[in-house]
């Protein structure tokens, strides 16, 4: 799948569930195939083992 095709489908709940999560629970690991799927669309960025959701993904949680 191309970047900009990520981008354009739109959230899924289960990543929508995914950032809510990353935003309210710090020690909370998505399973790596989300995490591929958020980092594709912008909306995590990750260091190491932390994932950091991005301005994009929280204005995704914010809708």
């Amino acid at each position: 799948m191309l970047l900009r095709d990520a981008v354009l489908e739109g959230p899924q709940p289960a990543e929508v569930q995914a950032l809510l999560r990353l935003c309210r629970e710090p020690d909370y690991h998505p399973l790596p195939e989300i995490v591929r799927q958020l980092e594709a669309k912008g909306w995590v960025d990750t260091a190491g083992e932390t994932h950091l959701v991005t301005l994009t993904g929280r204005t995704v949680v914010e809708r």
